[in-house]
């Protein structure tokens, strides 16, 4: 089972997400432009171009995922600890993710704002 909390990058199809499962967390923004696949794969692509320029603003290796056989795809920072971990940890957990956010956030938006979609 896997939980997300999402918002909004402000275009359509968009989301950035918190993501948390039994022993893994992350951040993302998730691609899915619910009508067209192609789009979705564009996007994706056009974003991919900039792959060195958004990594080097972010302190946490980025995870591409074109999704292939899916109709969505994703950029993603994962961590280890989730819901099963000890409750003690959660605070650092959290911190860890909301850092990975606004850095992940700052990073991509620019190009977000570039896209041709």
């Amino acid at each position: 089972m896997s939980t997300w909390i999402g918002v909004s990058s402000g275009k359509r199809g968009l989301n950035f997400n918190y993501v948390g499962n039994k022993n893994i967390c992350g951040v993302e923004l998730y691609i899915d432009r619910e009508e067209s696949q192609e789009d979705n794969k564009s996007i994706f692509d056009q974003l991919k171009i900039e792959e060195e320029k958004i990594q080097s603003k972010v302190n946490f290796p980025l995870n591409w995922q074109r999704l292939e056989n899916r109709r969505a795809s994703r950029i993603r920072i994962d961590f280890p600890g989730g819901y099963r971990s000890p409750e003690e940890e959660w605070p650092s957990i959290q911190k860890q993710m909301i850092d990975a956010m606004n850095q992940f956030e700052d990073a991509i938006r620019p190009e977000l704002k570039k896209l041709r979609i």
